[in-house]
């Protein structure tokens, strides 16, 4: 279950076709137990058939609205990220040598362990040398810091310090940010729902038509592929904007 969602796209294709081999089952069982002989049984799976949809719609939407906020905040903390450091790095040219050149690598090397953070996907060993890289450059300029309050204790030092640590602390928020994902317990009552409303769906048919054994199952199924991939930021095709970070790497690059 947590490798489907993960790839939002796969669980997608797995959820049509099975809702779509349970819409024809339920045509066949229908058949078989001779549902539609009986007007009152059919009315009755109609109601419970029009019954399960609804509450699938509400599920789905209120599935939406979790994800969305997730997904902004996400965005939110990485645009954050890229103001603070950019803004530690300005900081930083008011300290004294050595610590002002050195301060000033150390961000540099930092904007790049944050995209590779942000571009290392599933891939557990990108994702978490990306993670140590930028948490040892976090020590670094820390006791860079601590080095230079020894000596200055000025307001302008104080700033840096500041703007130091609001950076640090926005890595550990888009971590958690990254980690706040939709609770697999609601995914199982969404799926579990779905197939019973399709099997309902198929009970009420009355004859094989390819297009119902085709638009219910897919549309279900894209919708809940794109929930999915709204909640999984790391894969599928909706990704987090990195042109904040990107932007901040080619300004420091362009220095001399």
């Amino acid at each position: 279950m947590a490798y489907l969602l993960n790839e939002p796209w796969l669980l997608g294709l797995v959820l049509a076709i099975i809702l779509a081999i349970l819409i024809e089952l339920g045509r066949r069982i229908a058949v078989y137990i001779h549902v539609h002989d009986d007007k009152n049984y059919k009315d009755q799976m109609v109601a419970i058939r029009d019954g399960l949809f609804v509450l699938v719609s509400l599920l789905l939407g209120f599935t939406l609205a979790l994800a969305v906020p997730r997904f902004t905040e996400r965005r939110t903390l990485l645009v954050e990220e890229a103001i603070s450091i950019g803004t530690t790095y300005l900081r930083a040219g008011m300290l004294p040598q050595p610590y002002r050149d050195n301060a000033r690598d150390l961000l540099r090397h930092y904007v790049d362990a944050r995209l590779d953070f942000d571009n290392a996907g599933l891939d557990p060993g990108r994702l978490n040398d990306a993670m140590n890289r930028s948490k040892q450059i976090q020590s670094q300029l820390w006791g860079g810091a601590l080095a230079v309050t020894q000596t200055d204790r000025s307001a302008v030092t104080a700033t840096y310090v500041i703007s130091l640590n609001e950076a640090i602390d926005l890595h550990e928020k888009r971590i958690a940010s990254l980690e706040n994902r939709i609770p697999v317990s609601i995914w199982c009552l969404i799926l579990s729902v779905s197939l019973i409303a399709i099997f309902t769906r198929g009970l009420t048919l009355t004859r094989r038509f390819w297009l119902t054994l085709v638009l219910a199952p897919v549309t279900i199924a894209i919708v809940v592929a794109l929930v999915a991939d709204l909640d999984s930021p790391s894969a599928g095709l909706i990704r987090l904007d990195q042109r904040a970070m990107q932007r901040l790497k080619a300004e420091f690059n362009a220095e001399p």
